[in-house]
């Protein structure tokens, strides 16, 4: 099958493009001018130039495509207009230029961020009442709406995954973790839960929507199925860091508010810290957790890799890079 990958460039781009090689499918990779393709090409995955905020960029690059998987999108962004044009705009032009295509399936990677936070003790189970935290869920909460408008008024086969905080090689949140554990300092959200996806999974699970000509709509949430306080996933990274005990910096919800509410400002004014502008503001929420209840029942999908057994192998290919 001739699948295209927007977001190729990307963490789980990289991993999605390697796994449908494996399965042997012919992956085309939709870039954007002057991106590092050299990775890519050596997984032999074909370059289209282009970019979803272009929507002329999108014919050329969709020629014989069979199917779409979708990860295309800005992650931190100072602006919110940024995220909308992007996450929103972006998917709206992609869809669209869908429109002549007779697409086998269309797989939208969105996130747990279009849900919003969880209560304590309450993984996600079901979509619905939905509250964004923040421009970047809004936006990713815009886009699914837009999917779902066109499966029902275009028949685009679309499948929409929302999975949790995905980890793996190459990823580099995770490893600023680390690289904090080695420093002996661990920000700390009392009683938070969280719950993590492998990448290995995620993609694999994305392969298999596309090979299918009967996956639902959804929105699904997506983890390994296992809830985490944040305390025990930062005993897990000190250890697996190889640092001596680290001081362990509890962020109150008071402290959150301050600290967040002025890297947003100074994001907002300059353009710098947009990543820690959204990590602080996330870290105010209640909980990021879902269960894969629904995944499992109606796409089939069984995890591989948990927490406990994952983190390990991807904190080992972090120091065979010199990452940590």
């Amino acid at each position: 099958m001739r699948i295209l990958v927007t977001g190729a460039t990307g963490f789980i781009g990289w991993h999605l493009c390697r796994a449908l090689r494996v399965r042997g499918h012919e992956v085309r990779a939709l870039v954007r001018p002057g991106a590092a393709i050299s990775d890519l090409e050596a997984l032999g995955v074909e370059r289209r130039t282009g970019d979803v905020t272009v929507p002329a960029s999108l014919p050329h690059a969709l020629e014989g495509i069979e199917a779409v998987a979708h990860l295309a999108g800005v992650l931190n962004a100072s602006r919110d207009s940024t995220y909308d044009r992007v996450n929103r705009e972006g998917t709206m032009h992609l869809a669209v230029a869908c429109h002549d295509q007779a697409l086998r399936r269309f797989a939208f990677v969105s996130s747990l961020a279009a849900q919003g936070p969880s209560a304590p003790g309450h993984p996600h189970r079901h979509a619905g009442d939905e509250h964004p935290y923040n421009a970047y869920g809004r936006s990713k909460l815009a886009a699914e709406a837009i999917l779902r408008r066109e499966a029902a008024e275009h028949g685009l086969p679309v499948t929409i995954l929302r999975p949790a905080t995905v980890y793996g090689p190459r990823d580099p949140e995770v490893a600023a973790w680390g690289r904090l554990a080695r420093l002996r300092l661990l920000p700390i959200v009392d009683g938070m839960e969280m719950c993590f996806l492998h990448v290995e999974d995620l993609v694999s699970l994305v392969a298999d929507v596309l090979e299918r000509d009967d996956a639902p709509v959804g929105p699904f949430f997506v983890s390994d199925g296992e809830c985490h306080r944040m305390e025990r996933v930062a005993d897990l990274v000190e250890r697996l860091a190889g640092a001596p005990p680290a001081l362990r910096l509890p962020l109150s919800p008071g402290l959150l508010e301050l600290v967040g509410t002025a890297a947003e400002r100074l994001a907002r004014a300059t353009g710098i810290g947009a990543l820690a502008a959204r990590s602080l503001g996330e870290l105010r929420a209640s909980g990021w957790a879902c269960v894969p209840d629904e995944a499992r029942e109606a796409l089939g999908f069984e995890p591989r890799h948990h927490l406990a057994d994952g983190l390990p192998e991807v904190f080992a290919w972090y120091r065979a890079h010199g990452w940590i």
